[in-house]
């Protein structure tokens, strides 16, 4: 099953079921947000395009902020839901349904900033995605995306005597693995990419771009924050505390910051 017809189906439940804030910008599960991490510097006046934007709340976050906000995504019903939140928001976010490894969309070089969060090991095709991301930066523009760790995405958890632990699998196999979503109602079947670190640096440089900055960061203490400060980590659901003692211990988000030279 594509990406597109997955969360098409799955999207409604998905929205309802995840707090995604519309405070801060998330960068994954459990870990630190746009706030802390401070990646993106000053949007206020800037030109950014969010691929893969999902339900839309990074892109009116963004919005929020001061900045010229465009939000890219497969699904009709992502950008469905995208657009009915960003006006009961009161917010102006352009939205657009189309692929990230095809934005002719867009014209060369109308963008300060291209961002995208766990989209991309959505894409078949990901130095495509990123050669995209090049073309439509301005020179000197950002571009600053995050995917699950590649230790996290061959993974899996396993008994160890009375602890569970991370075992890991064959990092270097990039066979396309599919899983299931599954929620009350619906559920879904996707296929997604295993790179390794080196896979998506080496694609990045050949885009064109210069890496500045690589971050793993470490989760939120779950178990020593109270309910009300759970609530303003940036993606957050209850389910996400029952292997959270797995997750503190290896990197579940890998983020790099990349600029195009002027």
């Amino acid at each position: 099953m594509s990406a597109k017809k997955g969360w098409n189906i799955i999207s409604k439940d998905y929205q309802a079921s995840v707090r995604i804030s519309l405070d801060d910008v998330h960068y994954g599960p459990i870990s630190p947000g746009e706030k802390e991490l401070k990646l993106l510097g000053d949007v206020k006046g800037k030109d950014i395009l969010e691929i893969g934007c999902g339900g839309g709340q990074n892109a009116i976050t963004l919005a929020k902020w001061g900045a010229k906000s465009v939000g890219l995504d497969i699904s009709e019903e992502q950008i469905k839901y995208a657009n009915t939140l960003a006006n009961k928001q009161g917010i102006q976010v352009s939205f657009h349904v189309g692929s990230m490894e095809n934005m002719t969309m867009f014209s060369d070089e109308i963008f300060d900033i291209v961002l995208s969060s766990c989209a991309i090991g959505y894409s078949e095709n990901y130095d495509q995605t990123f050669h995209e991301a090049f073309r439509v930066l301005r020179g000197g523009g950002l571009f600053v995306f995050c995917v699950v760790h590649p230790i996290a995405n061959r993974g899996r958890a396993v008994r160890y005597g009375k602890r569970k632990l991370w075992g890991l699998g064959n990092y270097f196999d990039s066979r396309r693995r599919t899983w299931t979503w599954k929620f009350d109602k619906r559920s879904a079947k996707f296929y997604g990419y295993h790179r390794t670190f080196q896979d998506y640096f080496n694609s990045i440089v050949s885009a064109g771009f210069i890496v500045t900055k690589v971050l793993e960061p470490e989760p939120f203490p779950l178990d020593k924050m109270t309910e009300e400060e759970k609530r303003r980590v940036p993606y957050y659901w209850e389910g996400s505390e029952k292997e959270y003692n797995i997750w503190r211990r290896i990197p579940y988000t890998l983020l790099f910051k990349a600029k195009k030279p002027r």
